[in-house]
């Protein structure tokens, strides 16, 4: 079978007018109302804020740029790296109008070797298809020092003498990649998703519809990295919308998370979108909030991880004290291969949760309660099934029919660059298990990550949200694993970032708290330094990694 590729043909280009049904869109948008793209400097504090016009215009200069430098051939897939800023938001429609693909991909993580970083992006941006690359600060500087064809420029200059007088974007058809979405390789290695220009339609126009955005009541607000789906895809509805949106770096909200709730006090937004980790936080040091205005919210979206429902909850409670309405809440689902949403509850819902009851399947008479976020509806054009799973490693749910599940629709890629394309109407497994409820997927854990441990069979996500309500260990930094039978200390292992001044008597505090709540003895308790645990690229815990790294004895000098 044939593999997908977005390799170009470099034939005549086709000047018909008329660009893509997606760029045509945003090109509405932007031009209809008063909406306007704040985007915060992280240097100064101050929001560099223009109107969507104004970013139109430079996105078809960019565009006109690059359809000069392609010499009237097929343009290559443009490349964006650096934090957001206008022009680099631009780009995105640029690259649209100019009918070819954008790929998005993250920087360096901290203590990475800054040179080989370069080169692996580098090849990586060449190795899908990229033939310019835009950003801005030291990332671009990285990668300008790499030898190689590709183009380098600084975002903000290109195309600035560009004429767009008449300017028309190039059309392409539906099934044209719009998007090379890199996902976020969890269990495996990292794959590019193709997602066309049909796929990111639907998603943003679904969206839409589910969130009943409106143009002249509705303000996004989001700092979450353009390279994660769930970043990219506020971006994008704000582009397809025209309505006000606010953009922070990912690393202002690193370096103070509560700055959130400052950005959406300032911007009076009614649409936020975070992982569960960052609702976590608010909710775990709540007391420390002492002033912000949460009335505006209409949507609290919480995705890309699993949702903790005790935590979400306790970010609902601080939430609350500042004006914001608990329907607001919204647990959902979605995935990079989907374009981004999959479900999502619609406005006022509010979280919804699943109580159940979770028995080993061993028959050993031990069962805990549990509490499942339920996801949201399926948006309008996407399917979800449940697949009847084997029973190896799929702990039992009383009540409930837990399987691996399956998703199809119109926000679906059309397949990973380098793989065989999917067939027409053909289920994705998505690698999740859970089960429905009313329709609505609740996830339990992944089918690759089931921890199991003298032949019991555990979800990870549940033991480490247990261990995190210890004092001193970090939120969503925690990672349960199996260690081998043949090691010393076999079973259960819990290794989780510390930061506090008394190891002994937290690692007791873990296993006395796992053991009581879960069920299970841990077997060792690592705690390892802030940073330490391997990580995608997103943010997620890499578990087989992980498991590796405590095999080798990597932490054995702990």
């Amino acid at each position: 079978m044939a593999q997908l590729s977005v390799a170009q043909e470099h034939g005549k280009l086709d000047e018909t007018a008329g660009p893509s049904v997606l760029a045509t869109v945003i090109s509405r948008a932007m031009h209809s109302g008063n909406g306007t793209l704040s985007v915060l400097k992280t240097a100064s504090g101050a929001w560099d804020t223009r109107p969507w016009q104004e970013v139109h215009t430079r996105a078809k200069q960019i565009a006109a740029q690059i359809l000069t430098e392609s010499d009237n051939r097929e343009p290559s897939a443009v490349g964006l790296i650096g934090e957001p800023t206008v022009d680099l938001i631009a780009a995105i429609q640029g690259a649209w109008l100019a009918g070819t693909a954008v790929s998005i991909l993250p920087g360096p993580i901290r203590g990475a070797d800054e040179q080989r970083w370069a080169e692996n992006t580098y090849a990586r941006f060449r190795g899908i298809g990229v033939g310019t690359v835009l950003g801005s600060d030291e990332q671009l500087e990285l990668l300008a020092k790499v030898d190689g064809p590709l183009r380098i420029a600084q975002v903000a200059q290109y195309g600035r003498n560009a004429d767009i007088t008449g300017f028309v974007g190039r059309r392409v058809g539906p099934d044209t990649p719009a998007i090379l979405q890199g996902t976020a390789g969890s269990t495996g290695e990292p794959k590019t998703a193709v997602l066309s220009v049909a796929a990111v339609h639907s998603n943003i126009t679904e969206l839409v519809r589910r969130l009943d955005i409106r143009l002249n009541r509705d303000v996004e607000m989001s700092w979450l990295p353009l390279y994660h789906d769930m970043g990219l895809i506020v971006v994008l509805v704000g582009m397809a919308t025209g309505v006000p949106l606010w953009v922070a770096p990912n690393s202002a909200f690193v370096g103070a998370p509560f700055r959130w709730l400052q950005w959406l006090t300032e911007s009076r937004a009614t649409i936020t979108v975070a992982p569960n980790f960052a609702y976590n936080i608010v909710g775990r040091y709540g007391s420390r909030i002492t002033d912000a205005d949460l009335s505006h919210l209409r949507f609290a979206i919480s995705g890309g991880e699993p949702i903790d429902a005790d935590a979400f909850d306790a970010f609902l409670d601080v939430a609350a004290r500042f004006g914001m309405d608990r329907r607001a809440a919204a647990p959902a689902y979605g995935m990079a291969e989907s374009t981004c949403a999959v479900s999502m509850p619609a406005a006022g819902e509010g979280a919804r949760y699943d109580e159940v009851t979770v028995t080993s399947p061993e028959d050993t008479g031990q069962s805990v309660r549990r509490r499942y976020a339920i996801l949201g509806r399926p948006l309008d054009g996407m399917q979800v099934r449940i697949v009847e799973a084997d029973g190896v490693g799929v702990p039992r749910i009383d009540g409930r029919a837990v399987g691996h599940i399956e998703i199809r629709g119109t926000s679906m890629m059309t397949g990973y660059l380098g793989h065989a394309p999917l067939g027409d109407g053909e289920w994705f497994a998505t690698g999740d298990l859970g089960y429905l409820v009313d329709g609505r997927p609740v996830i339990c854990g992944r089918a690759k990550e089931i921890v199991i441990v003298a032949g019991r069979n555990l979800f990870p996500v549940e033991i480490e949200q247990c261990a995190a309500t210890v004092d001193g260990v970090r939120s969503g930094r925690v990672a349960a694993v199996a260690r081998d039978g043949a090691s010393a200390r076999s079973g259960l292992v819990i290794v989780a970032e510390f930061r506090g001044r008394d190891p002994e008597s937290a690692r007791r505090e873990v296993i006395s708290t796992v053991a009581s709540e879960c069920n299970i003895v841990p077997a060792d308790v690592v705690f390892v330094k802030p940073g330490a645990l391997p990580l995608t690229t997103s943010g997620k815990l890499r578990r087989l990694e992980t498991g590796k790294l405590l095999e080798s004895g990597h932490w054995n000098d702990r």
